[in-house]
């Protein structure tokens, strides 16, 4: 099975990664860079689920996708539009992750030696999400979804098999834990950021001392667990312009549908 692609020269790898987290203010080209993203990990045979509260570009891709299945109330829809609806989302994918971890629990192995289907989670402005959630319901809906977030990025590794993409504007303490966000493989920073958010991101670097970005959309700065050294470098996102996601998510979705993944009978989708 393979489990591999490249942003550049960055390798992602859906076995053995929490996830990639994408920071940016709007138009910076972080959407472009989840779709990329996505797009890679569905050539792989990954599950999109896709979580986007603005209503925006993701929210309609994943209408359409459910669409093309025939979603119905007895199967789970793959698309959140509102924070409840995201912890909904969420605490279905938590209840899978832990299903596979009691029917696939041999010493050692992983979900790939299982030929279980991975699962791609896109998060899309995780802050704006998390702020809309605290204003309702007292802020249990926000804590619900903190709650998940961090089972799955800490536990999904090993037997989850789901690669989570959160992208948000700004990040600070409040709004995702310190030790959720280390445990991302791959983070990125688009354009020029505030320090908060670098600080975040890269933790283990001095802030003063990363490479000047142009703060032009798509150019940024990534890092991978993968480097010899802890600083990240400056790089450019994929140019999707001359490409209808829709189309190809479309074709990439209904091509999947057959596959040799192992049959779950837990799977909610």
């Amino acid at each position: 099975m393979l489990t591999s692609f490249n942003i550049g020269k960055v390798p992602i790898n859906l076995r053995g990664q929490a996830g990639c987290e994408i920071v940016g203010r709007p138009g910076s080209g972080k959407s472009v860079l989840a779709t990329f993203l996505m797009l890679k990990s569905m050539q792989l045979g990954a599950f999109p689920v896709l979580c986007d509260t603005k209503r925006s570009d993701f929210y309609n891709l994943g209408k359409l996708l459910d669409k093309r299945v025939g979603s119905n109330k007895k199967v789970a829809s793959r698309v959140a539009a509102t924070p409840d609806q995201v912890a909904g989302l969420l605490r279905t994918l938590v209840n899978l992750m832990n299903n596979r971890y009691e029917a696939n629990n041999e010493f050692g192995k992983d979900w790939v030696d299982f030929n279980l289907r991975p699962i791609v989670l896109i998060l899309d402005e995780y802050s704006a999400t998390i702020a809309e959630a605290e204003s309702s319901k007292k802020g249990k809906t926000a804590k619900e979804i903190e709650n998940y977030m961090k089972q799955l990025v800490f536990k999904s590794r090993q037997m989850g098999g789901i690669f989570t993409v959160l992208c948000s504007q700004r990040l600070n303490s409040n709004v995702l834990d310190v030790n959720v966000s280390a445990e991302f493989s791959t983070r990125v920073a688009m354009e020029n950021l505030d320090n908060v958010s670098l600080r975040l991101a890269f933790p283990q670097c001095d802030i003063d001392q990363l490479p000047y970005i142009d703060n032009t959309a798509g150019h940024g700065l990534i890092y991978s667990d993968s480097f010899d050294e802890n600083n990240p470098i400056p790089f450019i996102a994929p140019d999707l312009s001359q490409v209808n996601v829709p189309k190809v998510a479309s074709l990439l979705d209904s091509r999947n549908r057959v596959n040799s993944f192992r049959k779950e009978d837990y799977w909610p989708f």
